[in-house]
């Protein structure tokens, strides 16, 4: 047992508001705690066989009601790492690429305005030692104002090769919005 933490205010620290999409409670609870809307989806399970689509169509609801940001968490990479299932590992993240954010990224550069997106691990799961490790983790970030950053993939080589490590992952927030 232990007693909640304080985190900032998400809309008083960037000036945007913002929701969770998870099927995760503790993801639910730190989202809350720092004032995001937890947005629960029925048949989100944090697996393979999660609901891709109700994930999907809650983010972009959150959108269309006016969340300036939405952040949608996938577990399902994390849950084959800690089982050691590199195969079905690879299979999730074929399948956020696919059902979450290929649609998502059509909805944003069909609505006509200024959009960015950050993909990331919220923390690396090898299957080789099926538990959490500490190393960086690679990420995407998309700015449609933006025509090119030299990289044409996102893969874990292309990110060392970038030579953009952010030191403090706290920060990589601000960073994307420019704050």
């Amino acid at each position: 047992e232990g007693t909640a933490v304080q985190l900032p205010d998400f809309r008083t620290r960037y000036g945007h508001t913002g929701s969770v999409v998870s099927a995760v409670p503790i993801v639910h609870g730190i989202g809350a705690l720092c004032g995001l809307k937890p947005v629960t989806v029925e048949g989100a399970t944090g697996e393979i066989d999660t609901n891709y689509a109700g994930k999907l169509n809650a983010a972009i609801r959150e959108m269309e009601n006016g969340s300036d940001f939405v952040y949608i968490h996938m577990e399902a990479p994390d849950e084959c790492g800690h089982r050691g299932e590199w195969d079905v590992k690879v299979k999730a993240i074929e399948k956020i690429d696919e059902l979450i954010l290929a649609p998502v990224f059509k909805y944003l550069e069909e609505s006509g305005e200024d959009f960015k997106v950050l993909v990331l691990p919220d923390h690396p799961t090898p299957v080789e030692i099926r538990t959490h490790s500490h190393e960086a983790v690679p990420f995407f970030m998309y700015d449609s104002r933006k025509t090119s950053c030299g990289v044409d993939l996102f893969s874990e080589a292309n990110c060392e090769k970038m030579q953009h490590h952010i030191a403090d992952g706290s920060t990589l927030f601000g960073i994307m919005i420019e704050k």
